[in-house]
């Protein structure tokens, strides 16, 4: 029996997983898909973004967080994402959707395929059975706003679905005035979204979120270069350059809130670099 284009391309995508994961590394990334103006991810791009459901015994619910694979055990995301869920320990109720490039796929669906006819399996859930939040998280400013997810089972490493790098071996001293990478899901598409995002000074971010909100010290801004609103989660990232040439992602920030001001939408980030200590210490 003939194969179908689309399932034929799966099992030959399947079949070069399967040589690669030998050269296995986080932060995957391909060159030239860092040129484009797509706001689209690729199937495959970003395999390290997931999003974050609530069990409720019947049905899934999507709490609209991204989170971040940051190893095979444990994954990222904001500690605002997780108040909902009143058990830290044990039967948690959070769950990560891991392997999605649209939100609307269940793990029943056998493939997802974009409009290029270009497919990936359907999502894997992982529960979740121990949440720690950051001990100096601020209610009142909203700063060092992360949380450590840690998962069931260890992660099943596929094309679909790899870490993300936690640091670079060279990493520029501040980050303002830096053209970074972010990539997640958002409120326009169901499909996994990317763009661009330019961090600014702390004076201009007052700016453009008006004096009267408050962007704690570990907190930064991204000025997009679209408006879109993404989840709370997403990650901002740089790019590790060796010998010339980009190497890989690792991450640099994680989405807090957009802020709406004039004309302009700004993103809030809490600041990973600073944080990392504290995701180290607990990723044993």
């Amino acid at each position: 029996m003939l194969l179908s284009g689309k399932l034929f391309q799966f099992v030959t995508l399947a079949w070069l997983n399967a040589l690669s994961m030998g050269e296995f590394r986080c932060g995957r990334l391909d060159e030239k898909l860092l040129y484009t103006t797509n706001e689209k991810a690729e199937p495959s791009e970003h395999p390290w973004v997931g999003i974050l459901l609530e069990d409720h015994g019947n049905r899934y619910e999507n709490t609209r967080c991204s989170m971040v694979i940051i190893n095979d055990l444990h994954v990222l995301t904001t500690a605002t994402c997780v108040k909902r869920f009143s058990n830290r320990s044990g039967d948690t109720k959070a769950v990560a959707m891991l392997g999605v490039w649209d939100e609307t796929d269940s793990p029943e669906e056998e493939l997802s395929c974009n409009d290029k006819d270009f497919c990936v399996p359907g999502p894997e859930l992982y529960k979740v059975v121990e949440i720690k939040v950051h001990p100096q998280t601020d209610r009142d400013t909203g700063d060092n706003d992360l949380a450590i997810l840690r998962l069931e089972k260890p992660v099943e490493w596929t094309d679909w679905i790899q870490p993300i790098c936690l640091e670079g071996t060279s990493e520029p001293d501040t980050l303002t005035n830096r053209n970074l990478h972010y990539t997640g899901f958002n409120h326009d598409n169901p499909e996994k979204g990317k763009g661009l995002a330019m961090t600014v000074s702390t004076q201009k971010c007052k700016r453009l979120t008006s004096s009267s909100v408050l962007v704690p010290v570990n907190q930064l801004c991204g000025y997009p270069v679209k408006r879109t609103k993404f989840y709370p989660g997403a990650p901002l990232m740089d790019i590790e350059v060796r010998d010339d040439k980009p190497h890989n992602f690792y991450l640099v920030a994680i989405l807090v809130r957009n802020v709406d001001a004039g004309q302009a939408t700004t993103q809030v980030y809490q600041n990973v670099r600073r944080g990392r200590s504290w995701i180290m210490d607990n990723l044993k």
